[in-house]
């Protein structure tokens, strides 16, 4: 019978809901207290009960943060940890090549080699000999 199938299939989302399905495709308009005697009678559950808005399954915990369920809620983790693991990828490649990086590294070999060629000239020790002026006593 069609409408104990619907009784089965929504009952999760309560008296209510249960009603205005069995009026909307058997056309038939039954009282919540009929519907709830028929439920108690073919051992149906009218218990409002969550269901996830990803997967649609019923009765699991809800995540309050997510509002889905455990599963649906670990692949949303995973989901949001591999886009910021490629984020993360982008960064390190732009951060290790380009043209910035090129030009401050001439820069960087021009002064130094400036530098040594000055330090030679005057006969300067090298960086790691020199006190800067400090005394280390």
């Amino acid at each position: 019978m069609r409408q104990e199938e619907i009784l089965r299939e929504h009952g999760h989302r309560g008296v209510e809901a249960v009603r205005s399905t069995i009026a909307e495709e058997c056309g038939v308009v039954h009282s919540p207290h009929a519907i709830e005697m028929h439920a108690h009678r073919i051992r149906a559950s009218l218990r409002e009960q969550k269901v996830c808005p990803e997967c649609g399954a019923v009765g699991a915990p809800l995540n309050l943060r997510t509002g889905l369920c455990p599963k649906c809620t670990a692949f949303q983790h995973v989901e949001e940890q591999a886009a910021l693991s490629e984020m993360l990828a982008a960064e390190r490649m732009q951060a290790c090549s380009g043209s910035d990086l090129e030009e401050a590294q001439r820069e960087y070999d021009a002064l130094r080699q400036r530098n040594s060629r000055f330090r030679r000239k005057h006969g300067l020790n090298k960086r790691k000999g020199r006190s800067d002026g400090q005394d280390n006593a």
